[in-house]
């Protein structure tokens, strides 16, 4: 869409407020390389249509496009200056996301990439998830290990740190804020089922998102008392 203006923002939203635009650039930010991974992040999208906005930022400088991949330049690296803002904006000024807006496999991959790595076991563990409402499949894991952090359907048959039972709408509500571990715990919205301390490691990994924290308070997250 072309806005026939010569307002730098005018300019800025021809190229990047297109549909679809800013989450593929996200996806990008956020660390994913190959298409397929830009793909699993955006999977309502259409692959011709994935491919298309991909060719326009790469015509527009933003991105480098190789075989299967797609890489970010040094101009596409700064719009996270943008979308990081934008992101805290619309997690705390916006309503909670709707029913149909909820999808396990993008809520357990947002968690999955902001774990800190650094805080797991030496050997690798997995947080079992139930939801008890869900659009998609109720049982998920989170494999934990220093290496790797990634959400799957699949047993990993590695030891079981606990079990979460939740719906998919509650754990998103305390990722992105809008809801407090603690409170959730109190009211039996979620449910963890684990030894003491895996319980207490569970919400310091876990924690919440870095678009709901609060920047003029501590954002560590509270441990629970049990």
């Amino acid at each position: 869409m072309r806005y026939e203006q010569h307002c730098p923002i005018a300019l800025a939203a021809e190229v990047v407020g297109e549909p679809w635009t800013l989450l593929i650039i996200r996806e990008l930010l956020n660390g994913s390389t190959a298409i397929t991974d830009i793909a699993a992040g955006v999977p309502d999208m259409s692959t011709g249509l994935l491919t298309k906005r991909l060719r326009k930022l790469e015509a527009t400088g933003l991105v480098v496009l190789r075989p299967r991949r797609a890489e970010l330049t040094e101009a596409g690296r700064k719009l996270a200056d943008v979308i990081e803002p934008l992101g805290r904006w619309g997690a705390r000024h916006l309503p909670p996301p709707r029913h149909g807006d909820l999808d396990p496999a993008l809520v357990l991959r947002d968690i999955a990439r902001e774990i800190d790595r650094d805080l797991l076991p030496p050997d690798a563990v997995s947080i079992h998830f139930r939801f008890t409402e869900s659009p998609g499949p109720r049982w998920w894991w989170l494999v934990l290990s220093r290496s790797v952090v990634a959400a799957t359907v699949h047993d990993p048959k590695l030891p079981q740190s606990m079990r979460i039972e939740c719906t998919v709408g509650t754990l998103t509500r305390v990722w992105l804020g809008h809801a407090d571990w603690l409170d959730a715990l109190r009211d039996r919205a979620i449910i963890i089922t684990g030894p003491r301390s895996s319980v207490r490691q569970a919400i310091t990994w876990l924690g919440t998102s870095r678009f709901a924290r609060d920047d003029s308070t501590d954002s560590d997250t509270p441990i629970l008392s049990l």
